[in-house]
C-alpha cells in the first residue's frame, strides 16, 4: 500500500505524516506498493508505478499507457529515445503537461505487447523499473476518499481487506494506510482513490459506512461530494453540532440542573437579566488624578495572574457558544448591543477566543450572559483596565451599567 502526501499526511515513499507540503511531482512519483496484489514480480526493488489518472487516447487511436518520468533524471530525448528503443512497434507517444509532471502517453496496436508493457512497464539501466497506469474510462469519475476506523491488523489483511471492501463501489485505483509522524504507528485511518463508472449498473452507490470483509466491522468512508451526514454518531441527514448523541446535549445546565439543554437556553432561569444602558454624565476628574490612578492601575494590574480569572469566565462564556459558531468565521457588523458588548469586554477579563463567541451573539442571548457574569463571573480588580496589559484602549470612565 502506498500513503499520500497532503499536509500532516503520510509521505508515499516513508509511510509517515510529513509536517512540510511536499510539490505535486514529488508526491505522485513515488512507488504504489497496491501493484503486490496485481502479482508485480517481487525481484524488482525499483519499481515505481505511474499514478496518472486521466482519459486517455482518441476514438480512432490505438489502446494506450501512461508514464510518469518525473524521477528519472534523463532530459526528455533522451528518456523519447529510450522509449522508442525499448518498444519498436509503438504507434507513437503524446506528451502530457501536468504541473511539473513528466508524463508521456505511449501508444501500442499489438494486444500482445500492450499487455506485456503494461505488466513489466519499462527498465532503465539503473534498475529502475517505470510501470504505466491504463487510461480512464470516458464515463468515469474520478472520487477521492478518506478512510477512518480501520481494524489494527497485519499490513496484508489491512491491504486485501480496504481493496475488498471498496472494489464493490467501483475500481480501487489507489489506496494507503496513514501513521503518525512521531510515533509512526498506524492509527485506523487511511485513503483511496476509486474510479466509479456511472454507466455500470454493477456497482453501489457509495456510502458512508462500509463493512468490512468476511467480519461484523464496520469503517468510515468520506469524500468531498458526500452527503450530510453525521461524523459523531455516522447518521445522514444532520450536522455534527445537531447530533443527538453528542456529548453537550447530555450536560447539566448549571443554572437550572437539568440535561438535554444549555444554560444559554434556559428556560427554567429563576430570574430575568436586567437591562443594561450608559449613562452619560461624565464624573468631573482632574488630569493629575487620571494620570495618578492610571500608573496605579497599571502597575497593580501587572501583578495580577489574570489566567485563573479568564479561564472562570470562559467557562461561563462557552456555555453561550452558538451551534453553528466557526472560529475562522470574521466578526460581524457592530449592533445595538455593542456598548452592552463593550462593557462585558471591558469589565471581565476573558480569552481572545471568547471574545470571538460574544461577538456572535444575539442580543437576548448576550442580555443572559451578561446577567450570569455579573451574578457568577470575576470581573477585574481595577474599574477601568489599562491598554497595556488588556490590549485595547480603556472604556469610558462614564460607563456604568444600570
Amino acid at each position: 500500500m502506498s500513503s499520500q502526501n497532503l499536509t500532516k499526511l503520510p509521505d508515499k515513499e516513508t509511510g509517515t505524516q510529513n509536517r512540510q507540503r511536499l510539490s505535486y511531482a514529488k508526491a505522485t512519483r513515488s512507488p504504489s506498493l497496491i501493484r503486490d496484489s496485481l502479482k508485480t514480480p517481487k525481484d524488482r526493488k525499483y519499481a515505481v508505478h505511474s499514478n496518472v489518472w486521466k482519459v486517455g487516447g482518441s476514438p480512432a487511436s490505438c489502446p494506450s499507457l501512461f508514464f510518469d518520468f518525473t524521477s528519472r533524471p534523463e532530459h526528455r530525448s533522451e528518456i523519447l529515445c529510450h522509449i522508442n528503443k525499448s518498444f519498436p512497434n509503438n504507434c507513437g507517444v503524446r506528451l502530457h503537461s501536468d504541473h511539473a509532471r513528466r508524463i508521456v502517453e505511449l501508444f501500442i496496436a499489438d494486444k500482445k505487447d500492450y499487455s506485456k508493457i503494461n505488466f513489466m512497464g519499462i527498465s532503465f539501466p539503473d534498475n529502475q523499473c517505470i510501470l504505466p497506469s491504463t487510461p480512464l474510462s470516458p464515463d468515469a469519475r474520478l472520487v477521492h476518499l478518506q478512510l477512518s476506523d480501520l481494524p489494527f491488523t497485519t499490513r496484508d489483511k489491512l491491504s486485501k481487506g480496504i481493496q475488498t471492501a471498496l472494489s464493490d463501489y467501483g475500481n480501487v485505483l489507489d489506496y494507503g494506510i496513514l501513521r503518525d509522524h512521531d510515533s509512526h504507528l498506524f492509527m485506523g485511518k487511511g485513503y483511496a482513490t476509486l474510479e466509479i463508472n456511472n454507466a455500470n449498473s454493477d456497482t453501489i452507490p457509495l456510502r458512508h459506512t462500509v463493512a468490512w470483509p468476511n467480519s461484523d466491522d464496520l469503517f468510515h468512508v468520506t469524500w468531498a461530494e458526500m452527503p450530510l451526514h453525521c461524523l459523531h454518531c455516522h447518521q445522514a441527514g444532520h450536522a455534527t453540532s445537531a447530533c443527538p448523541n453528542r456529548a453537550t446535549r447530555s450536560r447539566v445546565c448549571w443554572s437550572c440542573g437539568q440535561t438535554g439543554h444549555r444554560a444559554a437556553k434556559c428556560f427554567n432561569r429563576k430570574s430575568k437579566p436586567d437591562s443594561y444602558s450608559p449613562t452619560t454624565t461624565p464624573l468631573p476628574r482632574s488630569p493629575s488624578s487620571q494620570s495618578a490612578n492610571s500608573q496605579s492601575s497599571d502597575i497593580s494590574m501587572l501583578k495580577l495572574d489574570l489566567s485563573p480569572i479568564e479561564s472562570h469566565n470562559d467557562n461561563i462564556i462557552n456555555e453561550y457558544t452558538p451551534d453553528d459558531f466557526d472560529e475562522n468565521m470574521p466578526l460581524p457588523t457592530p449592533q445595538s448591543t455593542s456598548s452592552l458588548l463593550s462593557h462585558i469586554h471591558h469589565t471581565y477579563p476573558m480569552s481572545d477566543q471568547a471574545k470571538h463567541i460574544t461577538a456572535f451573539l444575539t442580543p437576548s442571548a448576550l442580555e443572559l450572559l451578561a446577567e450570569s457574569l455579573k451574578q457568577n463571573g470575576q470581573p477585574f480588580l481595577s474599574s477601568a483596565p489599562s491598554s497595556h496589559f488588556s490590549g485595547s484602549p480603556s472604556p469610558p470612565r462614564n460607563y456604568s451599567p444600570t
